[in-house]
């Protein structure tokens, strides 16, 4: 394709070619083949505390921007549904493993 006699390729700058390290395996911190409940226990406090902080964090937002602060309300709003999603997404979750228990129940042996 030319453009007023130019070459539509002299005209725009080549990428230039770099090579890309692969990405590194990341190992999980301090895992213990032989305890695979107790990680699972852990992680499951870890996520759970999370979320529990998530909800502290908008509670708190909110407090300070009702009582006058000077809050930004996108942060706000964005602090509040972070709470939420992290709520639902747990609960979600949460009915899942208890439906897996449930059927696991239901199996006659």
């Amino acid at each position: 394709m030319r453009i007023e006699g130019l070459s539509l390729f002299k005209v725009l700058p080549r990428p230039e070619m770099r090579e890309v390290e692969p990405p590194t395996r990341l190992e999980p911190e301090a895992v213990e083949l032989d305890a695979p409940e107790a990680d699972f226990g852990k992680m499951l406090r870890e996520v759970i505390g999370q979320v529990s902080e998530a909800q502290n964090r908008a509670g708190e937002l909110a407090q300070r921007f009702a009582a006058g602060e000077p809050i930004d309300e996108h942060t706000l709003i964005l602090a509040m549904e972070r709470a939420n999603l992290a709520f639902q997404l747990t609960l979600h979750v949460r009915n899942k493993v208890l439906e897996a228990y449930q059927e696991i129940m239901r199996l006659q042996i």
